[in-house]
């Protein structure tokens, strides 16, 4: 019989399987007693799901939006792994580099946003697609929303961390616009800087990418609407879920105080 998961990086492994709901009963019942005792670790079981419901949902878009030379990649990677149903790729954490197991479109999403940021395709489709699924996985993450945070403050703690300047809008009653913190974009290897807001009580993130990209654009992406526009060296993109009539307006009101 498998020994319990005493250790939170043995989960990943475990994890895909759990969210796919292919775990054997076993399996799964590894997991849950692990998830019951370890809030981080159910928090992150609970935004990997929220990214599979996406991809899911949206799998013919990404299908799309992949050019087909990273598509024929991808596939050829995916058939090449130890498992007929599961590839196999490599992410940053916290605690170092790790080999997880992932399913082939969630393969194929991290593939499209490394492509981009690494310059070998520019299309913006392709990082919309990686910032969309990073939006709705890090708003599945508990924390305390209840206290103001200081937006200057978040921008000295951020380069001073990372090692290059941000400057991210602040909290705005008017704008019904409230900040909520700054982390590193987690599908996009920590080189993007993610802030989170509520935009009229829903989930807003502004994106801020460490050069420009020279592609301004408005686009629906897996049901969400975003922009991304190059400005001052850096890149921005603004994400609302669903389609906000007044998107516009919040757009301008970023990139009047975004730097």
């Amino acid at each position: 019989m498998d020994q319990p998961i005493r250790r939170c990086r043995d989960l990943d492994e475990r994890l895909t399987p759990y969210i796919d709901e292919e775990a054997a009963p076993d399996e799964r019942r590894l997991v849950d007693a692990h998830l019951s005792t370890c809030p981080p670790c159910r928090d992150h079981a609970q935004a990997e799901r929220a990214a599979r419901d996406i991809i899911q949902e949206h799998r013919d878009e990404l299908r799309c939006c992949a050019p087909v030379a990273l598509r024929a990649r991808c596939a050829a990677h995916h058939g090449s792994s130890a498992s007929p149903r599961r590839s196999v790729f490599h992410l940053p954490s916290s605690a170092g580099r790790r080999w997880v197991p992932l399913s082939l479109a969630a393969t194929l999403v991290l593939a499209v946003a490394g492509v981009f940021l690494t310059g070998i395709n520019t299309g913006v489709q392709a990082l919309a697609t990686g910032l969309a699924l990073d939006h709705a996985k890090c708003f599945q993450f508990k924390g305390d929303i209840s206290k103001a945070v200081d937006a200057d403050m978040l921008d000295r703690k951020w380069e001073q961390e990372q090692g290059w300047p941000i400057v991210v809008p602040p909290s705005a009653r008017d704008e019904q616009l409230r900040l909520l913190t700054v982390r590193r974009c987690v599908s996009t290897d920590g080189r993007v800087a993610h802030a989170m807001y509520f935009w009229r009580g829903q989930p807003f993130s502004v994106f801020v990418l460490p050069h420009a990209t020279g592609r301004n654009r408005v686009l629906d992406t897996m049901g969400r609407e975003a922009a991304i526009w190059s400005a001052n060296g850096r890149t921005y993109a603004v994400l609302a879920d669903g389609h906000p009539s007044d998107f516009s307006h919040i757009v301008e009101y970023v990139k009047g105080h975004a730097r």
